[in-house]
């Protein structure tokens, strides 16, 4: 009975021994608290700058190539100096000067396509008065005009690649009233039965 009791007390003297330890910690148990370990936070990604859309005007083009001369693409310098040429005082560097900025905006080659439109739209409205045009220091601007008479070939020639490219401009965002109303322009140009005349803009 007294070795019974005996054990009986060292047993439970084992058991408080290992509860009190350490701090009323039992021994080899994991702390009752830990700091979280912080959630990792992903990079952050910077907002894409959002580019300005390309001027509707002549005027608009030539002052945001000037100033953003990558804006249009590779051929951005080229169309820039193009329609600086169409206000020049010689008359013959703004004959060579139109047909720099039609070769540009006509194939669109080396241009973004946004400002492709916005060129055509420029340039197409200008020319036929619906827009301001610029006005060369010695005169009025000049605009386009249809007349009865055979064209000559290279008017021709540009009146039918307007013709074949109209339906990959209005893809491109070349609206489709635009797109009408220049078709019905040129389509006698490109038949043969009439050409285009730069005139002062009707109102000048």
């Amino acid at each position: 009975m007294a070795i019974a009791t005996a054990a009986a007390v060292l047993g439970v003297s084992s058991v408080v021994a290992l509860v009190t330890v350490d701090g009323d910690r039992p021994t080899g148990a994991a702390p009752t608290t830990s700091s979280a370990a912080p959630a990792p936070t992903s990079p952050s990604v910077p907002s894409p700058v959002e580019e300005p859309a390309p001027p509707e005007t002549v005027d608009g083009l030539i002052a945001d190539l000037t100033a953003r001369p990558e804006a249009a693409g590779p051929a951005g310098p080229l169309l820039r100096d193009g329609l600086q040429g169409l206000v020049s005082e010689d008359e013959g560097v703004r004959q060579q000067s139109a047909l720099q900025v039609l070769s540009v905006v006509i194939s669109g080659e080396a241009l973004d396509p946004e400002y492709a439109t916005a060129s055509r739209l420029a340039l197409f409205r200008t020319m036929t008065g619906e827009a301001p045009a610029p006005a060369p220091p010695d005169g009025p601007p000049s605009c386009l005009e249809t007349r009865p008479g055979t064209p000559p070939p290279v008017v021709q020639g540009y009146a039918r690649q307007i013709v074949d490219r109209l339906p990959a401009w209005q893809a491109d965002g070349f609206p489709a009233d635009e797109s009408a109303r220049l078709q019905e322009l040129i389509t006698p140009v490109v038949a043969g039965q009439a050409t285009l005349d730069v005139r002062p803009c009707p109102g000048r």
